[in-house]
């Protein structure tokens, strides 16, 4: 498939007319915050899973450290 399209056009062929370019798309707001937000929620209602990644985390910390001094 050849592809005869002009490469400086602003919209793909597929795209629709109306289509708003991402880099003028407004943003669903702060993401970081809102990244906060649903962890904090997340914690709270699941604590065991909070303390289960933790465990998780220090003990493959310490297999890593002792694989490395070997």
């Amino acid at each position: 498939m050849v592809d005869n399209t002009n490469p400086t056009s602003q919209f793909h062929p597929y795209q629709p007319p109306d289509a708003i370019p991402h880099k003028d798309a407004p943003l669903a707001g702060n993401g970081f915050s809102d990244m906060i937000g649903r962890a904090r929620d997340m914690a709270r209602s699941n604590p065991g899973a909070i303390l289960g990644g933790l465990a998780a985390l220090a003990i493959g910390a310490g297999l890593l450290r002792k694989r490395g001094m070997q």
